[in-house]
């Protein structure tokens, strides 16, 4: 699917006892920024007592956007809905079997499935419509080398650790582009972003030697749509430190051909895995240019700044300790405002391949 081609949705997001989790990214990922209409969210576990109504708001105020909270699928139904979200990915895999049969009534009531999920239910509901979000598109090309030629400035989010926050900062670059009257397109490479756009490839997904072409492929789709785009932002997976998600975040690295570099970071201390501790910001920077500059360079720009938790005196300190350390301009597009991210990304050049 292409831009431009989405169909129009509304959403029943299923996120029985998970809603108010962090790990319900998927749906708090579409209820934020999604262009879809978000009618219902199921969560038995959140509705007042004796049945009171409550709302997203009441739960979630940072989502920025309002729906009732309802206890059953057939509450659900009432508002019209025309597809079922699965709002998380469980830990396991498998989704609880009251989930699997909820999903059934669903589908037996005329919804669309929508799945991020690596299990595909597809095969699990024969007959139904569901939308696997996962499944990647049959005959993704190698990358070809196409992508050094898009004319649009592409700019990719990287980061210092996986799920600190990349979609979400690409996206809040994207709103201040929008509100700056740019056209844009935001290149979705994982399920949320997916779900939130209506088009994308799951690089995670595909067969590792094709996923710098899935990459490529995505910012061509981006680059031809229309209007064309003033500047495409594509979404960042992993972590060049991660050893288990390093290969996606080097395929996007480069096949998406990218001009310039976002790189997000955050202040916790956590290890990015057991025995591999958290990179310093300097350092990562420059790493993520000089493999980058292998093929294509692309200079760090600007920091995403991820101060959730901290209080605001702290978390100005933070983003003045990463400024300080990269000598770059520092901003949390969550809390404050991407404009001085999305500054930096507008000043940078356009940058040609090795060899070209």
């Amino acid at each position: 699917m292409r831009p431009g081609e989405t169909p129009a949705r509304r959403y029943a997001v299923l996120a029985e006892g998970w809603f108010a989790d962090r790990h319900a990214k998927t749906a708090h990922g579409l209820i934020a920024y999604g262009r879809d209409e978000v009618v219902a969210v199921i969560d038995s576990t959140l509705v007042g007592k004796a049945g009171e109504a409550r709302r997203l708001l009441d739960v979630l105020p940072n989502l920025r956007r309002d729906a009732p909270i309802v206890s059953t699928l057939d509450e659900a139904l009432e508002r019209s809905p025309t597809s079922i979200l699965v709002g998380l990915a469980p830990a396991g895999g498998r989704l609880p079997e009251e989930w699997m049969e909820t999903l059934k009534e669903a589908a037996d009531a005329g919804l669309e499935i929508v799945s991020g999920l690596h299990q595909r239910l597809a095969p699990e509901f024969p007959g139904a419509r569901v939308w696997d979000v996962r499944e990647p598109p049959e005959n993704v090309p190698l990358f070809s080398g196409e992508g050094f030629a898009v004319e649009p400035k592409v700019a990719l989010t990287v980061g210092t650790n996986s799920a600190i926050g990349k979609m979400t900062a690409t996206l809040e670059i994207e709103r201040a582009a929008r509100e700056a009257g740019l056209s844009t397109q935001f290149v979705a490479t994982g399920q949320t972003g997916i779900v939130i756009v209506g088009w994308g490839i799951c690089v995670d997904a595909v067969v590792s030697d094709f996923a710098a072409g899935a990459a490529e492929q995505l910012v061509l789709a981006a680059a031809g749509a229309s209007p064309s785009p003033d500047l495409i932002l594509v979404e960042g997976q992993g972590s060049i430190a991660h050893p288990a998600y390093s290969g996606v975040t080097t395929a996007l690295l480069h096949g998406s051909c990218p001009d310039c570099l976002i790189l997000c970071a955050d202040a916790s201390n956590e290890t990015v895995f057991a025995g591999v501790p958290r990179p310093d910001v300097e350092p990562i920077a420059r790493l993520y240019e000089g493999v980058a500059a292998l093929v294509k360079p692309a200079p760090v720009v600007a920091v995403s700044a991820n101060t959730k938790g901290l209080d605001e005196d702290a978390a100005h300190s933070f983003i003045d300790r990463v400024a300080a350390a990269t000598g770059l301009p520092a901003a949390d597009p969550v809390r404050h405002s991407a404009v001085p991210i999305l500054d930096a990304v507008l000043r940078a050049p356009k940058t040609r391949a090795v060899g070209f």
